[in-house]
């Protein structure tokens, strides 16, 4: 079924108001053209686009992040932003502010295990959410101590597509033709495209295809005002430069997801299926440099769980005295946090300015005197709305069985 051009949603609309595909149209009628991140934006965060419209993210929505998943992600975030306190001098505010939050799920865990295991970092805390689609968000705070923090949020910004033609770098634009949406290749709309590809453009061959992500600019300059000292945590998927732009993904990073199905073509079902992009880390660290932060690392969400404790939080739930069902309704979302063909894979970014102290825990939690062992295990509540990944087939049928050490090795996942 084709799906309409109008919004279907009477309450993001009003009488006769345009969906993103037919906005798109008129842009492209009234200009000729469009780039890629124009388009990405209208679908997405237009009225009316993906991200304006509820239930993308609860158990019967279209994706799940790590939050969704389990509490236990966002207690161990918890543990890193104590940490995060504690390399600060134990201040008597400690602002986390999260871009992003999307239904509020990892700020609400975040809070509620802070207070189960340490009031007086729980006292200091003081939590903000920034989300650019919800109208009760405001403004971020400025010049705080403590932590910007997000958790796939850039793989969501809009993003310029090129192609390489020649050696040179031309963009994709989105063009209205005789089969619908397509697009054709032009002169960059901005130079910043092709200068973050130059230095590898030698070995990338032509027809290669890739995305250029030019808001994360814009979004280190928000950090910097936000943050005046402290850390800057960045959770997300993709690579460097050097691994994203490589001559064996020539089809670049784009994926388009709709109805948990995976798809190439952007243009189908606009407004109704979520548009990412792998993560540029090089240039997260250039930006975030050029603003005034030093990057301390990176890591995978793998080591990052288990050096914050999630080994010990699956070690100790058969002594909970819980039914086996529940012991395995909570392993089981444990463990897909941290598998590294799931969620595992995710990179954990570190940044930060004006603190001089030993590295962060989830990054290297050698010397650091951490011991996972004392804190207390986060559980599912016996009602609560989260994706039953031990209860289904999705996503993969075959992958609930098995240990942490079958599955990762007993040391693997603490290797720096």
């Amino acid at each position: 079924m084709t799906p309409p051009d109008f919004c279907d949603d009477p309450d993001l609309r009003g009488p006769g108001e345009l969906g993103p595909e037919r906005r798109v149209r008129e842009r492209i009628e009234s200009a000729g053209r469009i780039t890629f991140a124009e388009f990405m934006e209208e679908a997405l965060y237009g009225r009316g686009g993906y991200y304006t419209r509820p239930g993308r993210i609860d158990p019967e929505g279209d994706y799940f992040t790590s939050p969704s998943l389990h509490p236990a992600f966002g207690a161990l975030v918890a543990v890193q932003l104590r940490d995060f306190w504690g390399l600060l001098g134990r201040p008597g505010v400690f602002d986390a502010v999260e871009f992003g939050p999307g239904d509020g799920t990892l700020a609400r865990d975040v809070v509620r295990y802070a207070q189960q295991f340490d009031e007086t970092f729980a006292a200091a805390l003081r939590y903000t959410e920034f989300d650019r689609t919800r109208s009760d968000s405001g403004a971020p705070p400025t010049g705080v101590t403590g932590c910007v923090l997000s958790n796939e949020l850039l793989d969501a910004f809009p993003v310029h597509r090129f192609v390489i033609e020649g050696g040179s770098v031309l963009e994709l634009y989105v063009v209205a033709g005789d089969g619908g949406l397509t697009e054709a290749p032009g002169p960059v709309s901005d130079p910043a495209i092709e200068q973050r590809v130059a230095p590898l453009i030698a070995t990338l061959p032509d027809g290669y295809r890739g995305e250029v992500n030019l808001g994360l600019r814009s979004w280190a300059d928000r950090v910097a005002e936000t943050l005046e000292r402290g850390f800057v945590l960045t959770i997300d998927y993709g690579e460097t430069a050097r691994e994203l732009y490589r001559p064996g993904r020539s089809e670049g990073s784009l994926r388009a997801y709709y109805r948990h199905t995976l798809s190439q073509n952007p243009f189908q079902h606009v407004g109704d299926q979520d548009l990412t992009a792998h993560v540029d880390f090089s240039a997260v660290d250039s930006e975030l440099s050029r603003a005034g932060f030093e990057a301390l690392g990176m890591t995978t969400q793998t080591a990052f769980l288990d050096r914050l404790g999630l080994r010990s939080f699956l070690g100790n739930l058969p002594g909970l005295g819980l039914p086996a069902g529940e012991v395995e309704r909570n392993r089981v979302p444990m463990l897909w946090l941290a598998r590294p063909d799931g969620l595992g894979r995710f990179n954990v970014a570190f940044h930060t300015r004006g603190v001089d102290a030993r590295p962060p825990i989830g990054l290297d939690s050698r010397g650091s005197g951490h011991d996972p062992s004392a804190l207390p295990t986060p559980l599912l509540a016996r009602d609560e709305g989260r994706f039953d990944l031990a209860g289904r087939a999705y996503p993969d049928g075959g992958w609930s069985t098995g240990t942490w050490s079958e599955i990762l090795g007993d040391d693997e996942a603490n290797t720096p």
